[in-house]
């Protein structure tokens, strides 16, 4: 099926984006990559009559990196050059896992982070690794700028916190401390290009002697509409030198507070027992490198 008419705009900065989107409101669909958007508007359904293509704005396709602020990602930049800035494959791991799951090469030079997490799919998998670490984004419009929490922003099943003349302007996550690693884990059938069945996000603190978890969060993916915290397994973590016993617990709140569906991919139930392997590998994964 061929693409629909639409008009093409490519504003010169981010100042012009925000006054193009709100003249143009929800006729105008920003254009990041469009490894989603493109696909989505040769079926009925998504027929906006205007594309704004952000991917000349070098504003927000910027990555950088310092230890006070963190690392800050443009949301126009490509997944592939996210993943191959050195500082995210070296302290920001689980980020460089999910994104080296995505696609193909092809697909990461095209699409970009900030696409990825406005499409809010509940099976992509830069979500769950983002939020793990406490991902801000920052939200522009013409009015100014605002920030919340990643784990705020996306809300459901291709649904987000962005307001009629929002985009989203930047990624933060803020820089992680020394005993800190970070894990991300999915499973497929196929090798290939495929949606994963579940996923795991876990990040870890610990304590000076790197024995004692200090800080968790693990966050699950693929189970629910949005990222879901795994809130119960976190508590049982924090302050404990884990043990057989305590990650076997752990694995199995993880599958507790998933809400996992069935199609014809997996069941609900086969989900939940992925879950529980996946936990724990990704656990040992980040555990092993915080304490080294």
């Amino acid at each position: 099926m061929h693409l629909p008419d639409f008009q093409y705009l490519a504003p010169k900065d981010p100042a012009e984006l925000a006054a193009m989107l709100a003249e143009h409101g929800d006729a105008a669909r920003i254009l990041s990559g469009g490894t989603d958007l493109l696909v989505q508007m040769k079926s009925p359904g998504l027929r906006p009559d205007y594309l704004i293509d952000i991917t000349g704005l070098e504003e927000l396709s910027n990555i950088k990196f310092d230890d006070g602020a963190g690392l800050v990602i443009g949301g126009a930049a490509k997944l592939e050059a996210v993943m191959d800035t050195p500082v995210v494959k070296e302290k920001y791991h689980g980020l460089w896992q999910s994104i080296e799951t995505i696609g193909a090469r092809q697909i990461r030079t095209m699409g970009s982070l900030g696409g990825n997490l406005c499409n809010a799919s509940p099976a992509a998998d830069t979500p769950p690794a983002l939020v793990a670490f406490g991902a801000e984004v920052t939200i522009g419009n013409a009015e100014g700028d605002r920030s919340i929490l990643l784990e705020d922003f996306i809300l459901g099943n291709r649904q987000t916190a962005l307001a009629t003349g929002e985009y989203l302007k930047t990624i933060t996550l803020p820089a992680p401390p020394e005993n800190s690693a970070s894990a991300y884990h999915h499973f497929r059938v196929r090798g290939g290009m495929e949606i994963a069945m579940a996923a795991v996000a876990v990040y870890l603190e610990l304590d000076a002697k790197a024995q004692t978890i200090s800080d968790a969060k693990i966050v699950l993916g693929v189970v629910g509409p949005a990222p879901i915290r795994a809130t119960g397994a976190e508590q049982m973590l924090i302050g404990q030198k884990p043990d057989e016993a305590l990650l076997q617990k752990a694995a199995q709140s993880c599958a507790d507070q998933s809400r996992p569906i069935d199609d014809y991919r997996a069941s609900a139930e086969y989900r939940r027992e992925i879950l529980k392997v996946l936990f724990e590998r990704a656990f040992d994964d980040a555990f092993t490198n915080a304490a080294r």
